[in-house]
């Protein structure tokens, strides 16, 4: 499962920017590792595990059924009512297994996300911590220069003004922290304020499509959802011939027909959305590389200018606030670009298996 859902590229320790402070009190934990966990923990899994148990013995028993219907010739009410319970009761047999894959596959792409949040929030809270240190600073010259009579009221006043905004985002990212942690850990099995230290991170890595439209078969194929509306048809197709089933109803030929249109229909648009979600997923992912791409100049240009600013700190040109702030620029661009890393690669997961990210919606886990 885990190499089935082709994990992207990561690097075997947590990024440089971490917050020591917040995670040294638990355990570490690989993503591999939390996946593992969540997939062992996860309810889901189990019920569908559970269903597939259940949906065997039912078609067993299906199977025995049949044996004890008394020979009659063909097209004999019992004798049909008996083979299509079988065949209906195999499908849900094959469906729930399809299904298993499909929960475990969403499992996967939520604990992906889930950890890659706890190391997008402490790169925030990392940031918001250096901007709260240099707002103090600029506050502490500002109220020495004010009293010593090198500083108006009015600077001081702004400093002390941009000091609680420092403060005040400082803790709105250790809330955002906080949460993620929660999310993650609810996802794995550990308790609510267990700070797990993250030992994998994620490094930037372009998507490879040689054609979408060779993507979007390769999902209509392998795609759980699009699998079982096919078999429905096939099932009303052989269905469309037995006059009487399940509680012994005679059918009209007419309304036989018609279920074979509605199950047309059904696999029909239910390809049509996969082919669309594909779609709008691909370009989200490309999206997101354009994107990287900007946030790459901006870390870039932060760089060269806080290189500058050292160098005329250097010769007496620029004052440590000058670096201060130029520190924070490059800290915020780089903490911006590591933010779409994350984001690309939890939407190249989704592109590869959208069916997974639909359920990861629809549980209100993506």
């Amino acid at each position: 499962m885990l190499g089935a859902m082709s994990l992207p590229v990561v690097a075997g320790t947590a990024p440089a920017k971490t917050v020591e402070a917040e995670v040294k009190s638990g355990p570490e934990i690989s993503l591999n590792e939390a996946i593992t966990m969540a997939l062992v923990y996860s309810d889901r899994v189990k019920k569908a595990t559970r269903e597939i148990d259940r949906t065997e013995k039912l078609r067993e028993q299906a199977a025995e059924d049949l044996d004890f219907i008394p020979i009659f010739p063909s097209g004999n009410a019992y004798l049909e009512m008996g083979w299509t319970n079988i065949l209906t009761k195999d499908l849900q047999w094959r469906m729930s297994k399809k299904s298993l894959t499909a929960e475990e596959d969403a499992v996967v792409l939520d604990t992906c996300k889930k950890y890659w949040d706890v190391l997008v929030a402490q790169e925030k809270v990392k940031t918001a911590q250096a901007a709260a240190d240099s707002a103090l600073k600029q506050l502490q010259n500002a109220r020495a220069g004010y009293q010593a009579g090198m500083a108006t009221q009015a600077v001081r006043i702004g400093a002390e003004a941009q000091y609680r905004g420092a403060q005040a985002a400082l803790e709105a990212a250790q809330n955002e922290l906080e949460t993620a942690y929660i999310a993650l850990n609810r996802l794995i099995g550990k308790q609510p304020e267990t700070k797990p230290i993250l030992t994998d991170t994620v490094e930037f890595d372009p998507i490879v499509v040689y054609s979408l439209e060779s993507e979007i078969s390769r999902v209509l194929i392998e795609c759980p959802q699009v699998w079982l509306t096919e078999q429905k048809v096939t099932l009303q197709e052989y269905l469309k011939d037995v006059m009487v089933y399940s509680g012994g109803e005679y059918r009209p030929y007419d309304a036989r027909r018609i279920e074979i249109e509605q199950a047309e229909y059904d696999a029909a648009d239910t390809k049509k959305a996969f082919k669309q979600m594909t779609r709008s997923l691909y370009y989200g992912v490309m999206s997101l590389e354009e994107g990287y791409a900007g946030a790459l100049e901006g870390v870039r240009a932060a760089e060269e200018n806080l290189r500058v600013v050292k160098a005329r700190y250097e010769v007496g040109m620029a004052t440590r606030s000058e670096i201060s702030a130029a520190e924070q620029t490059l800290s915020d661009a780089q903490t911006r670009a590591f933010d779409l890393a994350c984001q690309h690669a939890y939407m190249k997961l989704a592109f590869k298996k959208p069916w997974a990210y639909l359920s990861g919606m629809s549980a209100g886990g993506a």
